[in-house]
C-alpha cells in the first residue's frame, strides 16, 4: 500500500489501495465536534424560568376555601366548602373550574378572586333557569289551579269520611263496653242470688235433718 502525500493546495489526502480506486478520506478538521451538538440542546434552566415561583402563584390567589364559600353564600347561591375544593381540582379533561393554587406547606387551596366571580355568575344563571317556568306550563297555568282545588276538595271529603267512620267505630265500642259491663253486673247479681239460694237450701236441709233425728228418737227407746 502506497500513501500519496497531498499537494499543498489540496485539502483531502488520497488513500490508494492496491488494485482499487483511490479513496478520499475526510480530514479530522471536517469531523463534527461533540461539543457542537451540546450547544444546540436547550438549557434546562430556560424551562424553569417560565414556571412561576410560590410567591408569584400566591400573589394573585388570595382567597381561602372558606372565604370563597362565604362569597357564594352572600350571592344567594350557597355552596359547601367540599364543593369549592372539588372545583379547585382538575376534572377528567384536566380542567379546574376555579383558578386555584395548592400550597403544599399549608396544605390548602388559594383561589383567584376573578375566577370566583365568574363561577358565581354561572351559578346564578343556572339557578335562574331552574326557577323559570317553561312556556308549556305557563299555558296550562289557568287550568292547574282548578285541578288543584278539585284535588284538595276531594282529599278533604275523603278525610271527613274517614273521621265519620272512626266516630262510628268509637261509638260502637262504647256501646259494646256498656253492654259488656251490664252483662257482667247481671252475672254478678245472678251469682250472688245463686249463692244465697244455695245457702238457704243448705239451712233447710239441716233443719229437716234435725227434725228427722227427733222423729227417729222415740222409736229407738221403745
Amino acid at each position: 500500500m502506497t500513501l500519496i502525500t497531498p499537494m499543498e493546495n489540496e485539502s483531502k489526502p488520497i488513500l490508494e489501495l492496491p488494485g482499487s480506486l483511490p479513496v478520499e478520506t475526510e480530514t479530522a478538521a471536517e469531523v463534527p465536534h461533540a461539543s457542537a451538538e451540546f450547544r444546540t440542546v436547550p438549557n434546562p434552566t430556560e424551562a424553569f424560568g417560565k414556571i412561576p415561583h410560590t410567591a408569584e402563584s400566591r400573589e394573585n390567589h388570595t382567597l381561602t376555601v372558606r372565604e370563597t364559600a362565604r362569597m357564594f353564600e352572600a350571592a344567594g347561591v350557597a355552596r359547601t366548602e367540599r364543593t369549592i375544593i372539588n372545583w379547585c381540582q382538575p376534572n377528567r379533561q384536566g380542567m379546574a373550574r376555579l383558578d386555584s393554587y395548592y400550597d403544599p406547606n399549608e396544605r390548602k387551596y388559594y383561589i383567584k378572586p376573578q375566577s370566583v366571580e365568574t363561577v358565581i355568575q354561572e351559578e346564578m344563571q343556572r339557578s335562574k333557569k331552574t326557577n323559570e317556568v317553561p312556556v308549556s306550563e305557563a299555558f296550562r297555568s289557568p287550568v292547574e289551579p282548578v285541578k288543584h282545588g278539585q284535588k284538595l276538595a276531594a282529599a278533604k271529603a275523603e278525610d271527613e269520611r274517614k273521621v265519620q267512620e272512626l266516630d262510628r267505630e268509637i261509638l260502637d265500642l262504647k256501646i259494646a263496653n256498656r253492654g259488656k259491663d251490664y252483662l257482667i253486673d247481671q252475672l254478678k247479681g245472678e251469682r250472688t242470688g245463686f249463692f244465697e239460694k244455695l245457702l238457704s237450701a243448705t239451712r233447710t236441709v239441716g233443719q229437716l235433718e234435725t227434725k228427722l233425728h227427733h222423729l227417729d228418737a222415740p222409736k229407738s227407746d221403745s
